[in-house]
């Protein structure tokens, strides 16, 4: 995969300006595998969505949850009538369902709604999130990337959260073609074959790029696979 990666870079080096991976891979059974630097600000991801339903936080402007969208600690929700959100809990393991209208808090230990009470958790698991930060430097040619085991099938999001916008994602494959994976709203599901190893690029309008190699199994009993790019 040496000549894959080095297929792509721009001019030799790239800068990469501090870039987050949170690669929520699927690790049986719902065990809790993080650690990293800033892993406690993030406590849940959103399994899935039905409904227009709000986050806020003292940092950022109220915003409407999409589908593997990342929820910080002591995140604010409201979900309106006939509203429905899912969320895997990280430190729980376990998925939890809200129904609206309800306005509720989410924080590490938990979910609870205005009034105090506490959601409870469902019977299903999910899988919890391991994240590798990069704070920058150069991507040269013999730098090592990121690697993540993903199932044949798996679903692929790019969370933008750097100041230069994405203006492209990528997937090539070990013959240096790209594959017609669509990544609508920076979401993808791309089909992939047992055992083989592709490139995930993600360009931004600056120039700078984010690589990493996903290697193809079905083996991998893999969740999806969340890119937060800073």
């Amino acid at each position: 995969m040496q000549h894959l990666g080095r297929r792509r870079s721009v001019n030799g080096n790239k800068a990469i300006k501090g870039i987050v991976f949170s690669l929520v891979l699927g690790l049986g059974g719902g065990t809790f595998h993080a650690a990293a630097q800033g892993a406690d600000a993030e406590v849940a991801y959103v399994e899935s969505v039905r409904g227009r339903v709000v986050a806020s936080d003292r940092e950022a402007a109220p915003m409407p949850l999409d589908m593997l969208d990342i929820i910080g600690d002591r995140t604010r929700l409201d979900l309106p009538a006939k509203s429905e959100l899912r969320i895997c809990h990280h430190r729980m393991g376990k998925i939890l369902k809200l129904q609206g209208p309800l306005r509720a808090s989410v924080s590490a230990s938990g979910v609870t709604t205005e009034n105090g009470k506490t959601i409870d958790a469902t019977s299903e698991t999910c899988a919890a999130p391991v994240i590798s930060t990069f704070q920058g430097g150069f991507v040269t040619r013999s730098a090592g990337l990121t690697t993540a085991k993903v199932p044949l099938r798996p679903n692929i999001k790019v969370v933008d959260r750097g100041a230069s916008p994405i203006r492209k994602i990528t997937l090539w494959d070990d013959m240096h073609r790209p594959l017609a994976a669509s990544f609508a709203r920076n979401m993808g599901r791309p089909v992939l074959e047992q055992d083989k190893s592709y490139l995930l690029v993600v360009e931004r309008h600056d120039g700078d790029e984010l690589k990493m190699i996903l290697q193809a199994s079905g083996a991998n009993q893999a969740g999806p696979l969340i890119v937060v790019v800073r």
